[in-house]
């Protein structure tokens, strides 16, 4: 692996344009050969997805683990197109959300990360609002409340910059088991712990833009906002710079967030 070059350009004039190359095509295929990838779930791809009346009820997960993404159509997030960066995503409303077909989570892990891009769009109450879970192990949670990104039932926080909403959300979040440590990295900062109480990993489906049936809903409610991607590998991506860069990197380029800081 080489070293990524961030190819766009940003002068200290905030009204000339951002210059960026937006063809991610080599660094989603050097994302895809990683090998602890367990699952990569891209909603702004109309060939992985299958929508029906506006909703998309299937998204193909292009890692080789092929544990796709599904809901019911009365249950479905719909499709929109006008908010990431000109790209198409999935909208979840706090009441619809997508579950893998399979178990994505193994109980033998002793490392998960999960990578998201998103966008929160409004003010919520009860304040937390989850983006990924596991069926029963708040463990593999991540979630937003209006100002802030956490991981592992509250026990990490990455500050977001203020109010959340309409503000895009790419974070990597990672947790070793067998260390007890948690990082969340973004484009901005990184936050890391390693105090954590132990836990486990149990094997389990995932959880896109819900919680869980058996979760409490006056702790936290569905995603109310838009979801771009979101991947899992069985590994502490925070351990690699190249890896978390090139993450970052790939958002950066897809959604173009460079001429969000603009607006």
């Amino acid at each position: 692996m080489g070293q990524l070059v961030r190819l766009n350009t940003v002068f200290g004039n905030k009204k000339l344009p951002v210059i960026i190359d937006r063809d991610i095509s080599a660094l989603e295929s050097e994302i895809l050969s990683l090998p602890n990838l367990r699952g990569f779930w891209d909603m702004s791809d109309t060939g992985s997805r299958t929508v029906s009346g506006g909703k998309i009820t299937k998204i193909l997960d292009k890692s080789a683990a092929a544990n796709h993404l599904v809901a019911d159509h009365s249950s479905a997030p719909v499709v929109d197109g006008s908010v990431l960066g000109g790209l198409s995503s999935a909208y979840f409303d706090g009441s619809v959300g997508m579950v893998s077909e399979g178990n994505v989570f193994n109980a033998a892990w002793d490392k998960v990360t999960f990578v998201v891009f998103a966008v929160k769009s409004e003010i919520t109450n009860p304040i937390n609002t989850v983006l990924v879970a596991g069926k029963t192990n708040a463990t593999v949670t991540i979630y937003a409340n209006n100002s802030n990104i956490g991981i592992n039932s509250a026990n990490l926080f990455l500050n977001g910059g203020g109010n959340l909403p309409g503000k895009p959300i790419s974070v990597i979040a990672s947790t070793n088991l067998t260390e007890n440590r948690s990082a969340i990295r973004s484009e901005e900062s990184v936050v890391q712990q390693s105090n954590l109480a132990p836990r486990t990993l149990t094997t389990e489906p995932i959880y896109i833009g819900k919680w869980p049936e058996s979760a409490n809903r006056e702790v936290a409610i569905g995603w109310k906002g838009y979801i771009g991607h979101v991947m899992v590998f069985n590994g502490y991506i925070e351990d690699s710079q190249y890896i978390s860069d090139l993450l970052l990197e790939y958002a950066r380029r897809k959604y173009n967030t460079s001429a969000w800081e603009n607006r």
